[in-house]
């Protein structure tokens, strides 16, 4: 078997490999995710948000090094695409979602339910030509459906795209000018749980939920030029 290799090998793909491994190894695990966007138009940096694991039963499984996380365990960044200026497009606003801590961290996710705006809900969020920084809120709340539970396993990221047509620009205060944008992620309560299927007991007292306020830059909106 040994012989097969050494006759088929080609030393280019040997190097090849040789230099794949050392890239994996000394670049770190975010130097891929962050270079492919800029060498690949229209790549996403990460998978997308909806295709995360989600938090089953969470009176029974979670990280416990992921339910210590701190206040600085998410970031979040956001790009858009230029403003549309015509019917049949669309403002492409892209927002990055990254766990920096080592345990897994649960976060309350329903692409369904991203606001645009601030009403002070929790989950993600994206708030167009305001400087003004956002709110945490109230504590407090209820336990949080499973299928809206995802889990950001270890320095891993996510990313969720808010796409907004050509007729609802006018009516987010878009329009001639500088425009800008930036996302926020909030959440005020850890969730609870309680005893199902006749359980006596549960391990966790409640679902283990990210508590926190994490923002973007503001970033700027190109004007489209077509």
């Amino acid at each position: 078997m040994f012989g097969f290799f050494r006759r088929s090998a080609n030393p280019n793909t040997l190097v090849a490999i040789f230099l794949l491994v050392s890239l994996a190894v000394f670049a770190g695990p975010g130097f891929l995710p962050n270079v492919l966007p800029s060498l690949v138009p229209g790549a996403d940096e990460s998978i997308r948000c909806e295709w995360l694991r989600s938090g089953e039963q969470r009176a029974e499984h979670q990280s416990l090094i992921g339910r210590q996380a701190n206040d600085e365990a998410l970031t979040i960044k956001v790009r858009s695409s230029p403003l549309p200026n015509q019917s049949g497009q669309n403002l492409d606003v892209e927002v990055v979602i990254t766990n920096r801590s080592i345990g897994t961290v649960a976060i309350f996710y329903n692409p369904d339910q991203v606001q645009i705006g601030d009403a002070g809900f929790n989950g993600l969020g994206i708030v167009f030509n305001s400087a003004n920084p956002q709110a945490f809120g109230a504590g407090g709340g209820g336990p949080v459906p499973e299928d809206d539970i995802r889990l950001l396993g270890p320095r891993q990221s996510c990313v969720h795209h808010e796409i907004i047509p050509y007729e609802r620009i006018g009516s987010l205060g878009l329009g001639i000018g500088q425009n800008i944008v930036k996302a926020y992620y909030r959440n005020t309560s850890p969730g609870v749980v309680g005893l199902q299927n006749g359980a006596t007991q549960i391990l966790f007292p409640d679902q283990g939920l990210w508590v926190g306020l994490v923002e973007s830059e503001s970033v700027p909106i190109a004007t489209s030029s077509g």
